[in-house]
């Protein structure tokens, strides 16, 4: 078995079993460990699995990804609103760092006229502002996942640790006001969690539809986020969350 077919071999165990093990990849493919480990390792840096201590598991579930094209389009006007309120947060001569997503994606054109520094993975983003004269662009690099058309991995970790910025306009996949925030995917999370870590101030930008749902990855608690702008939340779920210190802004 070449290569190639090995790996898809993995992926394809993986997806039937929920989990591998290194020992039983060895012994069911007929390679050694030191091989399995390197391919487990290719997958893993190309987003396709997570390694765990032994073995590996999905990067995220079965059938959650859902591609930027038609979630853009879904509560557009809650989004567009959200992400005006978001970009009024900013002021000239500050540096923002905008996740990949539906709905921080809308964020780009409210900023195209200021003389800021923007820091993104989404290509989307990239898109919007690549010709915005007064808008300082820097791009993190990694490994392209097309469902958010958006830079993920080691190398996006990378670019963040070396960066601060003032803002990081955060998306999620759904959030709860008891156990935090969550996207779909193991590996992006782990680049949200560099991203929270490499801003002053982070907004979580999220419409109603994402209130309550929770998904296979844990982005963070509510004590890393200090705003949460939404189109709507019901009146328990602002009070536990702002109980945590968040504060929540709407549309006016």
């Amino acid at each position: 078995m070449n290569p190639a077919a090995r790996k898809r071999e993995i992926l394809s165990l993986l997806e039937e079993t929920g989990s591998v093990l290194v020992a039983d990849l060895a012994q069911i493919l007929d390679v050694s460990k030191v091989t399995i480990r390197s391919d487990l390792d290719e997958l893993s840096e190309r987003g396709l699995l997570v390694r765990t201590h032994g073995g590996a598991i999905p990067a995220e579930q079965q059938g959650s990804s859902r591609f930027i094209s038609v979630t853009i389009n879904e509560y557009a006007e809650q989004k567009k609103a959200i992400a005006k309120v978001a970009a009024n947060l900013v002021k000239d001569g500050q540096s923002v760092i905008i996740d990949n997503g539906s709905t921080t994606v809308h964020v780009a054109p409210f900023l195209s006229d200021l003389p800021i520094t923007v820091m993104t993975s989404s290509l989307l983003v990239m898109q919007q502002l690549m010709h915005a004269s007064k808008v300082d662009l820097l791009m993190a690099g990694g490994i392209l996942r097309r469902p958010s058309m958006g830079l993920m991995g080691n190398h996006t970790k990378e670019f963040y640790r070396q960066i601060h910025a003032d803002w990081c306009f955060l998306g999620a996949s759904g959030y709860s006001a008891r156990q935090g925030i969550f996207c779909t995917n193991l590996i992006e999370a782990d680049s949200k969690q560099t991203m929270i870590k490499s801003a002053s101030k982070v907004c979580l930008l999220a419409d109603s539809s994402k209130m309550e749902r929770l998904s296979l990855a844990k982005v963070c608690d509510w004590e890393a986020i200090d705003y949460l702008i939404t189109d709507a939340i019901e009146d328990e779920m602002r009070a536990i969350i702002e109980e945590q210190d968040v504060r929540i802004l709407t549309p006016a």
